[in-house]
């Protein structure tokens, strides 16, 4: 660190988030504030956002190893499972698994089902159903009931090019949610639980074997969460506990949903009728949720009176419904496909 007051300032920039770059403090952050962060770094101070990640640092810092912590992202679950609106048979999926985390010694050391699986072996679950039928929602909502943080695994980092870094990033995401106690979610899990077979690169058949081996020992809880089930090997039958389909909500959740989604300040106008809306419109949660904020930005549009009314509802609901439409067209066109033909398929 320089001697030269000025030139100190210019190694060490400091930027508030809510002032942006300071360099004599704000009302935010206070000069002795500055002159104690300086200080910290001058002295090499590293600062790790938890116990998993420091320990993951200590441990490969003995033997150069690299960080595996952008493999995953740990959050603190505020959706519970209230917040979740699901229909009967996936509810009581779910309760399965919880009455299994909740009361494990009772079923494994009382009446004896350690007797019989041998290994410590934890609840791996399987979420299928279409997009945004609140697969994700539900397994935040179980880290929050059983009071555990939810680890997320980034897949664009999970899979390396070197041969056996897959393996080791496979094996470092699990003894991280083991020590951190975290639920491990595994969302659009058939990207990397995809079926082997013969066409399939070697080492991505071995890449599975690596996952399906660690599930199967893995002590905690683990959550596969998927819309293509189809795809996903056939190995994960036996070790999959517990599999739930989340179902398209019918009209009578779809009015729940949309209740529950419209905010108590929001300004709504006398005519708006959610029942009406979830017999006209089959939409899923997350289709629900976007016309909700497509039609509160309807609303927001007027200069005066802003009210959120049942026209702005059913246009959000027509604009959300000619999404499939849309996203099925082919933009290219005879002539750009015949074109991409003559060069050999490169665009």
């Amino acid at each position: 660190m320089p001697k030269d007051k000025d030139k100190d300032k210019d190694v060490w920039i400091v930027r508030c988030p809510k002032c942006g770059r300071v360099t004599r403090g704000c009302k935010h952050v206070t000069p002795e504030d500055l002159a104690r962060i300086k200080r910290l770094l001058s002295a090499g101070v590293e600062v790790f956002e938890s116990e998993a990640e420091y320990r993951e640092w200590e441990a490969g810092a003995e033997f150069g190893e690299i960080p595996r912590t952008h493999l995953y992202t740990v959050m603190q679950p505020r959706a519970t499972l209230g917040d979740v609106v699901l229909s009967p048979s996936t509810l009581e999926s779910i309760g399965d698994a919880l009455v299994e985390l909740k009361h494990k010694r009772l079923i494994f050391k009382k009446w004896g089902l350690a007797d019989v699986v041998r290994k410590n072996k934890g609840v791996s679950m399987l979420f299928v159903g279409q997009p945004g039928t609140g697969k994700t929602l539900t397994a935040e909502a179980i880290a929050c009931e059983l009071s555990r943080p939810l680890m997320i695994v980034n897949y664009a980092h999970l899979e390396n090019m070197w041969v056996g870094e897959t393996e080791k990033n496979v094996e470092a995401v699990f003894k991280a949610a083991e020590e951190a106690g975290a639920v491990l979610f595994f969302d659009e899990a058939d990207a990397v639980f995809h079926r082997r077979g013969h066409s399939a690169m070697p080492w991505t058949n071995r890449d599975v074997n690596v996952l399906l081996k660690h599930l199967e020992e893995f002590p905690g809880v683990v959550i596969l969460s998927s819309n293509l089930s189809k795809v996903m090997d056939k190995a994960l039958d036996r070790r999959i506990d517990i599999a739930v389909e989340f179902e398209m909500p019918n009209a009578q959740l779809r009015e729940r949903i949309f209740k529950k989604l419209v905010p108590k300040k929001a300004p709504l106008a006398d005519d708006v009728d959610f029942a009406e809306l979830a017999r006209k419109f089959e939409l899923s949660g997350g289709g629900i949720l976007n016309v909700v904020r497509q039609a509160m930005r309807m609303a927001a549009r007027a200069k005066r009176n802003r009210r959120i009314t049942m026209a702005h509802f059913v246009k959000a609901a027509e604009r959300e419904a000619q999404k499939g439409i849309l996203m099925s067209k082919d933009y290219l066109g005879p002539a750009r496909q015949a074109q991409r033909e003559r060069i050999g398929g490169y665009a």
